[in-house]
């Protein structure tokens, strides 16, 4: 349960943040019909939400330690200022900036974090191209 002391830092700190990180899109496929086997089919329009964070890439010897490959990066979110209001999860799809200033598509490995105020989630992340159905 979100008590009311979490539910104002998260309104804070979404609003201290707004406008000052890199917008981005999260792009989620939701199942709507299942085929033959069972498995779920991606509707031909998945939901797409507006984000703000940044992205970053691990340090080497965090990324060795931890098991993580170096081609991963890490997207750290802001909740309170993901429109409409969404929890990235695994599989999710995200375009942000990246470090040459170019616009990339990323699919969220794992949810490494989410503050005790629930204002903001670490992701870590791996590139991939533009997927169907892309805004």
């Amino acid at each position: 349960m979100v008590s009311l002391l979490d539910s104002y830092i998260r309104r804070e700190i979404a609003k201290g943040f707004r406008g000052r990180l890199l917008p981005g899109v999260l792009l989620r496929e939701v199942a709507t019909t299942v085929d033959s086997s069972g498995d779920p089919v991606p509707s031909a329009s998945p939901l797409t939400f507006a984000v703000q964070g940044i992205r970053e890439n691990f340090r080497a010897d965090f990324a060795a330690t931890a098991g993580i490959p170096l081609t991963d990066v890490r997207i750290l979110l802001i909740l309170g200022l993901i429109r409409p209001t969404a929890t990235p999860r695994k599989d999710d799809k995200i375009r942000i900036r990246a470090d040459d200033g170019t616009q990339k598509w990323h699919q969220v490995r794992a949810v490494l974090s989410v503050d005790p105020a629930n204002a903001s989630i670490n992701l870590q992340c791996f590139e991939i191209p533009e997927p169907d159905g892309a805004p």
